[in-house]
């Protein structure tokens, strides 16, 4: 409507087109509108499509194949005749398919202490102690009171999914009946329709602790809605924008926030605050029994004597190489047994770490041969003394699989070069704290110069007899 006020106004086209920045077309076409310009070009189809119009309305009436996406009914189409395009019948069918009525939702009830609904939510990757962790929201609400637990954790993997269930009932106080959870891998291994195979550690955990698990439908979780809005209620009221020193630290915040802050709220729907309610509520709980959780694999340790753990290897002592073992998992870190017996307790590794050794398992030294060493030993204490002695026992100590032979060069060299060189190399290596073979041969010709070449005494030949005879018999022959 602009431009027509502009052209009341005496402006020309070129004008008002140079005013606004747009094409004299634009403006002729606007002038010769009487309704304000949409934006879109208006598009003039569809007469390939109306032959079929009436085969379309009857397809999207019918209970069975109004279920055909428009893609469907193109082919149909096509092998009926149809040449035109498929956008022009997607928009067809886009604004004639029946719309299903929207139904209203069935608030589900349930009695104090009946259920307890869990959901995982993923919190984002932030830095937890210096290094960039993923970190996850165990989230469990109890159904009626809608009190609610929270547990932070860097995975959600099956030992971290039972003992978050154990943590969430000790926060309780007790157990409920039931417990509503999703249909992931760590509690339900399979299922067809109702029947649901649990995994045998979260239906040991159930058994032994009093609760009867559920999983709702796939692809409904507005079956425990109670707690699906609650991830994003962590996400935002809590979690966003904290500083994060380490994950106890983090936890300790969120079971602080719970009391003083999270279940003191008033509550949108039952318009109580839930630690008003779990009053009422703990006194329908079931008393949590004493549940240890473990997990137990059974391994074989290498040659090495350890034991592979998520790319971690950690040791056992060393008598126990190339033997089966238990590994155990707990939430505190590892233990491997060997028929019932612990062999060794490791903490979990830091990231990047990828060996947990404790001293303790290593194989011992091998020993010299003693009978040898100590007849060489002698030898060279005999004839260097006191640096003699403090040589062969570094030798001992950081050389224990080669002794005899460093033990003879000294030896050797001692019979090759002066007394005094031999001696003063023996001096440098013990003040460095070198044992090396060779290292005293290179010394000693740096210090000695040309070893001493020591001649043996000439062998006297024997005295032999040769008979005097004359050569006039030879010259007989040749005449």
């Amino acid at each position: 409507m602009d431009f027509h006020i502009l052209k009341e106004q005496g402006l020309s086209i070129r004008k008002i087109a140079a005013l606004r920045g747009v094409s004299r077309n634009t403006v002729r076409r606007a002038l010769r509108s009487t309704s304000p310009p949409t934006g879109k070009r208006r598009r003039e189809g569809g007469a390939k499509l109306a032959p079929y119009l009436e085969q379309i309305t009857a397809w999207l009436r019918d209970p069975v194949t109004t279920q055909w996406s428009a893609e469907r009914i193109f082919d149909e189409l096509r092998d009926r005749g149809y040449d035109g395009g498929r956008t022009v019948l997607k928009d067809h069918v886009r604004r004639h398919r029946p719309r299903p009525k929207p139904l209203a939702e069935a608030r589900f009830f349930v009695k104090p202490g009946q259920q307890m609904q869990v959901d995982w939510g993923e919190m984002g990757v932030v830095s937890v102690g210096d290094v960039p962790r993923k970190v996850y929201a165990f989230v469990a609400v109890l159904a009626w009171s809608r009190a609610m637990f929270v547990r932070f954790t860097t995975d959600m993997q099956l030992l971290t999914w039972l003992d978050c269930h154990y943590r969430a009932f000790t926060f309780f106080g007790g157990v409920p009946a039931e417990t509503l959870i999703d249909n992931l891998k760590t509690g339900v291994l399979s299922r067809a329709g109702g029947t649901v195979q649990w995994h045998p550690s979260y239906e040991e955990l159930a058994v032994n602790v009093g609760f009867r698990p559920l999983a709702h439908f796939p692809m409904r979780p507005k079956t425990k809605g109670r707690v699906e809005r609650m991830v994003a209620f962590v996400r935002g009221r809590f979690f966003v924008g904290r500083d994060i020193v380490d994950l106890a630290g983090l936890n300790a915040q969120a079971e602080q926030w719970l009391t003083e802050r999270a279940n003191q709220r008033i509550h949108r729907i039952t318009r109580e605050r839930p630690c008003d309610r779990f009053a009422v509520e703990r006194e329908a709980l079931k008393p949590l029994r004493a549940y240890d959780i473990k997990l137990e694999e059974s391994r074989v340790a290498d040659a090495y004597a350890l034991v592979s753990v998520d790319g971690v290897r950690y040791s056992v002592p060393a008598t126990f190489a190339r033997q089966p073992v238990t590994l155990q998992r707990r939430i505190d870190g590892l233990r491997i047994l060997k028929d019932g017996e612990t062999l060794a307790s490791h903490v979990y590794a830091q990231p990047g770490q990828r060996l947990v050794q404790i001293p303790e398992h290593l194989p011992p030294r091998p020993q010299p041969r003693h009978e040898r060493f100590a007849a060489l030993g002698e030898a060279v204490v005999e004839r260097f003394g006191e640096s003699g002695r403090r040589y062969v026992a570094a030798v001992e100590a950081k050389a224990p699989h080669a002794p005899l032979a460093l033990l003879r060069e000294v030896l050797e060299h001692d019979a090759e070069f002066h007394h005094d060189v031999v001696a003063g190399a023996i001096d440098s290596l013990l003040a460095f704290d070198v044992v090396k073979r060779g290292v005293l041969s290179t010394l000693c010709h740096r210090f000695g110069g040309t070893p001493r070449i020591i001649a043996e005494p000439a062998v006297a030949l024997p005295h032999v007899e040769v008979e005097q005879r004359s050569l006039a018999v030879y010259d007989e022959v040749a005449a």
